[in-house]
């Protein structure tokens, strides 16, 4: 997994990195993560002052156009699809916390719409196969 890691209006420190890691290797453990892009704010004027942006890219379908500008042609890439969460709270750690949350949240919600797709799929399947059966039936 590829990680990038950015801090604004905020001093680097080691323990806000390890926090970082422990929080996308839980995530990992729930889903693959080729990348993961985070950033962490300290607002002075915001109220609450502290800020987190997580990006995380996963395997599966989905296409992002991509355009340069020197051929202004559209090239199609294939990545994973993409999960955002932002989150801001009165501290650093339970800003990432709530980002950390929120993204389980999507991980969840993809799978229960996996499940259903794959449900549907099922009953579609036996459907189908009833009517193949009924018509073979009143052709013999």
């Amino acid at each position: 997994m590829k990680t990038t890691l950015r801090y604004l209006t905020l001093n680097a420190q080691a323990t806000w990195h390890r926090q970082v890691e422990e929080q996308l290797k839980h995530l990992h453990g729930l889903t693959a993560i080729t990348a993961a892009e985070v950033v962490l704010e300290h607002q002075r004027e915001a109220r609450p002052a502290f800020r987190v942006q997580v990006r995380l890219e996963v395997p599966g379908p989905g296409i992002h156009a991509k355009a340069t500008r020197h051929t202004r042609q559209a090239a199609l890439l294939i990545h994973g699809p993409a999960l955002h969460a932002e989150a801001r709270d009165n501290t650093l750690e339970a800003a990432l916390l709530k980002a950390t949350r929120d993204l389980e949240h999507q991980f969840q919600a993809r799978q229960l719409r996996r499940m259903g797709r794959d449900k549907s799929k099922l009953q579609l399947g036996a459907i189908s196969g009833r009517w193949t059966h009924a018509q073979a039936g009143r052709r013999a």
